[in-house]
């Protein structure tokens, strides 16, 4: 028995010129629908990286605004710890101006709500830049924290009165801490000012940031309260954005 394949209308070679012009058109359209995604995934890169750059800069001048005290703070350690040798004497000592340095929250909005998928996108070595800064951030941010926390728990030494041995016992390690809040504030933040470098990103001002509130933050308070004064003291507020 044979079998007669059937012919094509206008022959096998022009079938074959018109499958080739199909799938040559096939082609195209998935080179040009991958065109498309490519361009969009870089556009949505470039919207993810300046995004997070910005609040990485506003991050920068946090960091700044805390370094601009650290000398000071050094000074009000010195005068914390002569306060607490004094009060040895069983004397009344004078009170405790316990304010806590001047700090801004952290911005970190666009970086707790990004897009996975863009962000694993993005070359490697960026991610793990943007992480270990942001790593960083968590660290420095549970250390002024802190900072303020211990600086509030002098709050009831803010009057002129006796140091019983019961209340030094107390305050040293609080002023030990808050100096080593200090110290380790002071090695860290130039570690994040290298990683923004490495992603080429500037210190950035908060727009609604008073010139009055930054200059508030140059001057350097001492812990000892003087006799004259009447402490207003609000700790808390201290650690939130004018």
């Amino acid at each position: 028995m044979h079998f007669h394949l059937p012919k094509p209308l206008h022959g096998w070679r022009e079938l074959a010129g018109e499958v080739g012009i199909i799938v040559v058109g096939v082609l195209i359209a998935l080179g040009a629908e991958q065109v498309v995604r490519d361009m969009q995934a870089r556009a949505d890169q470039r919207a993810f990286r300046e995004t997070i750059d910005h609040e990485i800069g506003l991050n920068l001048f946090v960091y700044d605004v805390r370094s601009r005290q650290f000398t000071c703070d050094a000074k009000r350690d010195g005068e914390l710890r002569s306060w607490l040798d004094q009060a040895r004497s069983g004397a009344q000592v004078p009170a405790i101006w316990p304010t806590p340095p001047q700090a801004l929250t952290p911005y970190r909005s666009a970086w707790d709500a990004r897009d996975a998928q863009v962000f694993n996108s993005l070359p490697a070595k960026v991610r793990q830049k943007y992480a270990e800064f942001y790593d960083e951030l968590s660290n420095n941010w549970s250390l002024m924290q802190a900072e303020q926390d211990n600086w509030t728990r002098l709050i009831p030494y803010a009057e002129t009165g006796p140091i019983t041995l019961a209340d030094r016992r107390t305050v040293r390690p609080i002023i030990a801490e808050i100096r080593g809040e200090n110290e380790t504030l002071r090695a860290n933040l130039p570690i994040s000012r290298d990683i923004a470098d490495v992603l080429n990103v500037k210190e950035i001002r908060p727009d609604n940031l008073p010139d009055e509130w930054l200059k508030h933050v140059a001057d350097c308070r001492s812990a000892i309260a003087s006799t004259s004064e009447t402490l207003k003291l609000n700790p808390v507020g201290t650690s939130s954005r004018p």
